[in-house]
């Protein structure tokens, strides 16, 4: 499944909202967002080029959640907004961490290397 085309930034936190509490009672257990700086191109450009000083640089949001993925395009002026609605939503799903397990040979492995 293709991303959807860049969908507003309350749709993305709602949709987003939806991927974590989905993942916490069925299917893939991992959501993952990608932040990134975008001007609006669709083409990829050279390494090491950088945004010229009339480009209006905004960030990308992805996420991806199985077979799911969603976008959406945070414009400078929107961004402090978006943010707090963004680790509202990441503080409220932090109860859903798990303490990983650790096995006999993990054990093993640190005990080990604090006696030597």
């Amino acid at each position: 499944m293709s991303v959807e085309q860049h969908i507003a930034n309350d749709q993305f936190l709602q949709k987003l909202t939806t991927f974590y509490r989905d993942s916490k009672i069925r299917g893939p257990r991992s959501v993952y967002v990608t932040m990134k700086p975008y001007d609006g191109r669709t083409k990829a450009v050279p390494k090491g080029s950088t945004f010229k000083d009339g480009d209006e640089v905004s960030c990308i949001f992805r996420a991806k959640w199985g077979n799911k993925k969603i976008a959406t395009e945070v414009k400078a002026k929107e961004v402090n907004k978006f943010h707090t609605q963004y680790s509202a939503i990441i503080i409220a799903q932090m109860v859903n961490l798990e303490k990983r397990k650790k096995t006999d040979d993990e054990k093993k492995k640190t005990t080990g290397a604090s006696k030597a």
